[in-house]
């Protein structure tokens, strides 16, 4: 879709959100709406333009889906996992996208796994070399632009508008919101360029004014909560006036002085108008989910790893709805948008709010389905947990990270391990869907303790939908970041290093000599070998080869494989368990007429290989799940049934 196709908008402010963030595809990122709410209701007009979800139709996009899948980007060969992402993505297009151009990659989405896997290489986990002077003559920087000008956003934006806000919650959304700066600065020269999000709230000072003076298109950074900061700024433009340095919570360059402003007080969230959606970027969804937010901050707030709690300078820690007010927000969304599914924006649900929303949910007999983060609390007893669930929620986000006491206490996690094994037994007996989360290697973490927990999850196993493994990551902003020594983490000096934060900047290169370098890199293939067992049950079961005779009829899973032939061999890619076959050029031949899904037998290329070599390629093709078994054929050989 090329957004210059289109009118443009006349506002005082132009809202952008970003790439990069994969698993938001599908769905609209809730900040620009909340800001759009609050300005709306101060008297100022804000467009909003969600770049994240237009950059997933980006990638789907038939020329840019043939350059991927064909191997021509630079750093996308074409037997990478995002290549045969994109044939797969190219082949069921029309299940992505619909006729009417509806995004069918959210929630419940058969293929929507596909666009995170299509969009890794345009991923960066922004070190320093991102605060140094911005290049866009090629690489991530020119796929950015290109994006950028086939998206039109800059011709979407009107004459009138003041100012541009660029959200960046999130680390990988950092370079992309400096080239999309620069990129408007160049169109529209005199446009105030805005930065804010917890990606900048959490930037140390000094590198933060490194990417001031590096970055020229940014005229000034807001950090912590945005909504009056933004305000201040767009009034002032409005009355002819720009003096950044003077609002609070904006940090900016004067005279060649870096000016920060303490940040106010952020608003009393009960007092917040409702999110003002973009109704056409909401018809592009095909089945959305909205956002809405229950907090700002978390109300446990004592993880000593975490460092969201600092996200709101110059406010109390922790902000949370009353259960009235919010539940009168889901019924204004429900009535004005008839969205039924959401996503509950905080750190982690208080177990109280949750009882009495759900509560109200149910005596107002309003119908949606839900989601949330929440942490193992002795509160979320049984009945909470069946209350929540006939309220309408879908699944919850668990951060549980290990089984070991000893080390739970040590980072001041509010359970133990018994309240965990409890809290997981009791929600399965509700029917509710989690998402566990682990971190194998928490601060202190021996080799032995570590395995513990693996056993108690593997004896758990029935009481999870889905497991994601974090390996730990010290964050400078963090307690553990600012006095290691206290949890056994000696500092390095080795420099900045990716991690599951995806955000190196604030990186803090430490050693934990709990565990040998052979130990953690072990831990960490056990977990995640465990995690693939765990998420691949929602596929179909491996077939057992044995039960293959030679007159079972079975197909090539091709909804979900991805066959490059590269002239010598076959290399088959199951894109829903990542797992790879090769098939060498005497086997291929062999297979070659049944890659389209056409049914066969063992004995088929029993007469073209043998049977000593068709059952091993049978054996092993059944083994990584990319055989579809029917039964066995009827009398006569019907192969092609």
């Amino acid at each position: 879709m090329d957004l210059a196709a289109h009118h443009t908008h006349p506002a005082d402010v132009a809202l952008l959100f970003p790439p990069l963030v994969e698993t938001s595809f599908g769905s609209l990122y809730p900040a620009p709406a909340v800001l759009a709410g609050y300005l709306a209701d101060k008297g100022i007009t804000t467009h909003q333009v969600d770049l994240n979800e237009l950059f997933a139709e980006y990638l789907l996009s038939p020329p840019v889906l043939a350059d991927l899948g064909a191997g021509v980007v630079p750093g996308v060969p074409a037997d990478s996992l995002s290549a045969a992402a994109a044939r797969l993505c190219t082949r069921y297009r029309d299940r992505l996208i619909d006729a009417d151009g509806r995004h069918h990659f959210g929630a419940g989405s058969e293929y929507g796994y596909l666009l995170e896997i299509l969009a890794q290489p345009y991923s960066l986990d922004p070190d320093e070399t991102v605060l140094g002077p911005l290049r866009v003559g090629n690489g991530l920087g020119r796929a950015y632009r290109d994006f950028y000008e086939w998206a039109g956003v800059a011709d979407g934006i009107g004459d009138e508008t003041l100012m541009v806000g660029i959200s960046v919650p999130m680390g990988p959304q950092l370079f992309p919101a400096l080239v999309l700066a620069a990129h408007l600065k160049s169109v529209r020269p005199r446009l105030r360029c805005v930065l804010g999000g917890p990606a900048l709230s959490l930037m140390d000072d000094g590198d933060l004014e490194r990417l001031l003076r590096s970055h020229s298109a940014v005229d000034c950074v807001v950090r912590f909560d945005g909504e009056q900061p933004l305000l201040s700024l767009a009034e002032g433009l409005r009355a002819g006036a720009w003096s950044p340095g003077t609002v609070p919570g904006v940090t900016c360059l004067s005279r060649g002085r870096l000016i920060q402003v303490p940040p106010g007080v952020g608003p009393n969230l009960n007092t917040l108008p409702p999110p003002k959606y973009s109704r056409s970027a909401l018809g592009r969804l095909a089945n959305p989910t909205m956002s809405i937010t229950q907090a700002r901050g978390c109300y446990w707030g004592k993880c000593d790893y975490c460092d969201f709690v600092e996200l709101y300078d110059g406010s109390p820690p922790f902000r949370g709805r009353h259960p009235g007010n919010f539940v009168d927000e889901v019924e204004h969304l429900v009535a004005e948008f008839g969205i039924e599914r959401f996503n509950f924006v905080t750190e982690s649900i208080p177990p109280a709010f949750a009882r009495r929303m759900s509560t109200l949910l149910i005596e107002r007999g309003i119908k949606i389905t839900w989601n949330s983060f929440a942490m193992v609390d002795r509160r979320f007893d049984r009945d909470l947990l069946f209350l929540m669930k006939e309220a309408g929620c879908e699944f919850l986000v668990i951060g549980m990270e290990t089984m070991v006491t000893r080390v739970l206490k040590l980072v001041h996690k509010s359970a133990d391990r018994e309240e965990n094994i409890r809290f997981l037994r009791d929600a399965r007996d509700a029917g509710m869907r989690l998402q566990v989360n682990l971190i194998p290697d928490l601060p202190s973490t021996t080799y032995e303790e570590a395995m513990s927990t693996l056993v108690d999850m593997e004896g758990l196993t029935d009481c999870v939908d889905g497991i994601s493994v974090f390996p730990f990551e010290a964050t400078r902003s963090s307690n553990v970041g600012r006095n290691p020594q206290d949890f056994g983490l000696l500092a390095a000096g080795g420099g900045q290093a990716a991690g599951q934060s995806q955000y190196a900047l604030n990186h803090f290169d430490n050693v934990d000599p709990a565990m040998t370098p052979e130990q953690r890199s072990e831990v960490h293939r056990r977990y995640r070998e465990y995690a693939h067992r765990v998420n691949a049950r929602s596929s179909s079961d491996a077939p057992d080869s044995r039960g293959i005779e030679r007159d079972t009829l079975v197909r090539i899973a091709q909804e979900k494989l991805d066959v490059l032939d590269t002239g010598d061999k076959l290399v088959c890619t199951h894109m829903g368990t990542r797992e790879r076959v090769t098939v060498p050029v005497a086997f291929s031949r062999a297979l070659e007429p049944y890659l389209d899904g056409s049914w066969f037998t063992r004995g088929d290329l029993s007469d073209r290989l043998g049977e000593e070599r068709s059952s091993a390629l049978i054996r092993n093709l059944a083994a990584s799940r990319m055989l579809v078994v029917s039964g066995p054929a009827a009398a006569g050989g019907g192969s092609r049934g």
